[in-house]
This record gives C-alpha cells, structure tokens and sequence, in this order.
C-alpha cells in the first residue's frame, strides 16, 4: 500500500538520489540540484525555502516523490520542478498520483496554473506522454535549448 504526503525529512534525502539515479533520465549536474533543493528545504522548511514537496511511501520507503513552487513572477503560476519515481515502483500509476497531489496543493495555496519544463530529446517521450495523459498541454518549444537537438517543452494545465 502507498500513501502519498506531504513535506521531506532529512532521512529522505539518501532515498531521493537513489530515485533519481534509479531512473537513467538525469545528468549528474541535474541530480545534484535536485539534492540542493532538498537540502535548501530540509534547513529552511517549505514555507522559508519556497520548494514544496509531495511524497509517495510504501512498506519499503520513500519510492517516488514531486518537488513544486511558485513563481516569483507571478500572482498565480506556479512550476513543478521534479517529478521522479524509483524504476522498479514504475507504471504503478505514482506519478500521476504525485501530480495530482501537488495540483491539489497548489490550489490549496492559491495557485491557478501549473507549468513543467522538461527536456524534448526521445529519451524523454514517455515524460511527455505523462503529461499530455495527465491533462498538460505543450505551450512552447524551445529548439535545441538544452543541447543540439534537444528542445525545452513547456506544458502547462490550468487549475
């Protein structure tokens, strides 16, 4: 059985970077920003640090977990950061779970429109299937952003 919950714990740190290198979609460089949020969160809280986090527990631990917060720039957009699931907790339907948790949540604090970025090479399709079945759609392409042929998709829902 998974729960779902909010927030992370220092002792989830450890089980992040497992997740994230679990899934072969990350470069180093990419992980180790993601563990700098983490520890931006743990020391200063969600609230302080602005990152908010959403967790998916089995009986094993911590096995997938999504990272959000709101842009600066805005009065109602906010942006998922991090959506990740540990490879065997795969195709269990976590991250959808996650994603509408966070979606929740960031209505709950007044949010009204979700954005993601994320990377366009074919590595990537399944994520970007993800999302357009989680009800996403692509607002803007940005050609070869990332690397040569590899653009920035952005989608985007309204809450």
């Amino acid at each position: 059985m998974v729960s779902i919950s909010e927030g992370i714990r220092k002792e989830d740190r450890i089980k992040i970077e497992e997740i994230l290198r679990s899934t072969d979609f990350f470069y180093e460089f990419e992980i180790a920003t993601a563990l700098e949020i983490a520890d931006e969160t743990i020391v200063h809280g969600e609230e302080k640090s602005g990152y908010f986090w959403m967790k998916a527990v089995d009986e094993g631990g911590l096995v997938a977990f999504a990272n959000f917060g709101k842009n600066d720039f805005s009065v109602h957009s906010w942006e998922l950061y991090w959506i990740a699931v540990d490879n065997r907790s795969r195709h269990k339907k976590l991250g959808s779970e996650l994603l509408e948790a966070c979606e929740a949540r960031v209505k709950e604090l007044g949010g009204k429109i979700l954005w993601i970025e994320t990377a366009g090479r074919p590595l990537y399709a399944p994520t970007e299937a993800f999302y357009r079945r989680n009800g996403y759609e692509l607002a803007a392409s940005l050609k070869d952003f990332y690397s040569p042929g590899d653009p920035k998709q952005i989608y985007v829902k309204v809450l």
